[in-house]
């Protein structure tokens, strides 16, 4: 979890106690090669035959079985073995109002939405699996439960190919627990749930005046054709001393020249807010079209890097930025080439999450390096 360099000499070793006699060494195993994929794709075969293991590790008390860790492995392996009962498997602990505790660090089964992210292009397959779960979930406790929530969290990584669950979470809009997330999948969806805009603009919060231009800002986005209210309302918070300006620059972004009038406000909160600066300078760059103060602001990010600074989330805000102007600048590239060569994990965790977090931002890092 920690170092990069150590994965070439435990896998082989992970690899050999998937034939242990003991239960909790054969969940442990299972649960490296799991978290060390794609490294471990030569143990597919083996982890395969896993699958029916009923192993339960009853010394630490880890969650979960051998099979499940084996077939979470095939999952970030994208081999198909994976696929059958997947999400009941998944779901199962869960159907009874399951309860989850675990030691930081120790091994543990990962969130049902992060086993299921990268299976996009089985959604065909596994989204009438997860939509049963659903329904039977709602007929036993009577409320959207759990399971809801991680039937909005996949359908937002999978996009359009998650329009089937349209009907389902439509009326979740006049829910103030869910609207907003239902309105991120919508968003995530693009064309094909431009007809639910007017749905969207119903589902304000009246009370709520933060939310008034988020929801005016995703009709937009839906469906287009706005009148002007989305920017109005999101220039004014923009300016309002006493909100947080991070969300409403977010969104003014969208809006390019559009949004000049409040191209002022935008530069000064890139240059004095000490969170979100490498937001408010993408959106300076889109309102003003000179990507010079941004690059310079997206620069300092990254060679904080380069010291003790660990703010893991700025550096991915960064690095999207550079992704965006399509362009890098000579001192970012010095620095990302040292964070680069970190053989620490790139992450805050100190759990699986700390290798799938490393494994992206380092690819992130070299989409970056391969810019001009």
């Amino acid at each position: 979890m920690l170092r990069r360099s150590a994965a070439p000499t435990v896998l082989p070793l992970a690899a050999r106690l998937l034939e242990c006699a003991d239960d909790c060494v054969r969940l442990k195993a299972a649960h490296l090669l799991a978290m060390l994929a794609p490294d471990s794709g030569p143990y597919a075969d083996r982890l395969a035959a896993l699958l029916d293991d009923p192993g339960t590790d009853e010394i630490s008390w880890i969650e979960g079985t051998v099979g499940d860790f084996a077939r979470w492995a095939l999952v970030r392996l994208g081999d198909p073995r994976c696929l059958p009962g997947l999400v009941e498997s998944l779901w199962a602990p869960y159907r009874e109002q399951f309860g989850r505790s675990w030691v930081a660090g120790d091994p543990r089964r990962p969130e049902i939405h992060e086993v299921l992210a990268s299976l996009r292009e089985h959604a065909d397959v596994l989204l009438p699996a997860l939509l049963e779960e659903v329904r039977q979930d709602h007929e036993r406790h009577g409320d959207h439960g759990e399971i809801m929530g991680t039937l909005l969290d996949v359908a937002e990584e999978w996009g359009p190919d998650a329009l089937p669950v349209l009907p389902v979470i439509l009326p979740l809009l006049k829910d103030t627990r869910y609207s907003l997330r239902v309105v991120d999948v919508l968003l995530a969806m693009g064309p094909g749930a431009a007809s639910t805009a007017p749905a969207v603009r119903d589902a304000v919060v009246l009370d709520h005046p933060g939310n008034h231009g988020r929801i005016a800002w995703a009709a937009w986005r839906i469906a287009g054709g706005d009148d002007g209210t989305a920017l109005r309302l999101l220039g004014e918070a923009v300016h309002d001393e006493q909100a947080s300006p991070y969300g409403p620059v977010l969104l003014l972004s969208d809006f390019g020249p559009a949004a000049a009038a409040h191209a002022g406000r935008v530069r000064e909160l890139m240059e004095n807010a000490e969170y979100g600066k490498a937001t408010a300078a993408v959106a300076l760059w889109r309102i003003t079209g000179d990507p010079g103060p941004t690059l310079s602001v997206l620069e300092q990010v990254v060679v904080r890097f380069t010291g003790d600074d660990d703010r893991y989330g700025a550096l991915a805000e960064a690095l999207r930025g550079f992704l965006r102007i399509g362009t890098v600048t000579p001192s970012a590239r010095r620095a990302l080439r040292l964070v680069e060569a970190r053989d620490l994990r790139l992450s805050n965790y100190r759990d699986y999450r700390a290798v799938l977090d490393d494994q992206e931002l380092r690819a992130t890092i070299a989409a970056v390096l391969a810019l001009p």
